[in-house]
């Protein structure tokens, strides 16, 4: 199972933790896994190109093995991140509609 941890600071959203495989399918397979790495990714580039922080402002560590992906910008956050981490949050959701056996959300202020 995947556990989707979403970070908050003051209300909004500064980055997340996706850690765990899903186990939905077997590697190469698993469109769980892969509609959840679809959206982080899709962050990570969004907040650099339509948020416009820079990428080295944009702190991500990504284990690919053990299915971790760490994604925080706590002090660039400005209306476009919220949008763009809000929609991830969005997927998430829409995802754990159909797929709850195989992810779970979690909010955490820090």
């Amino acid at each position: 199972m995947t556990k989707v941890t979403i970070h908050k600071t003051g209300g909004r959203i500064v980055g997340f933790i996706i850690d765990g495989h899903t186990g939905f399918a077997n590697s190469g397979e698993d469109i769980v896994c892969a509609s959840l790495s679809l959206l982080a990714y899709t962050v990570i580039n969004s907040l650099n190109i339509v948020a416009k922080i820079d990428a080295d402002d944009i702190n991500y560590e990504i284990n690919e093995e053990l299915g971790y992906l760490k994604v925080e910008t706590k002090n660039n956050i400005n209306d476009k991140s919220d949008v763009i981490y809000n929609s991830f949050l969005v997927g998430v959701q829409l995802l754990i509609e159909d797929y709850s056996d195989y992810i779970t959300l979690i909010t955490e202020e820090v």
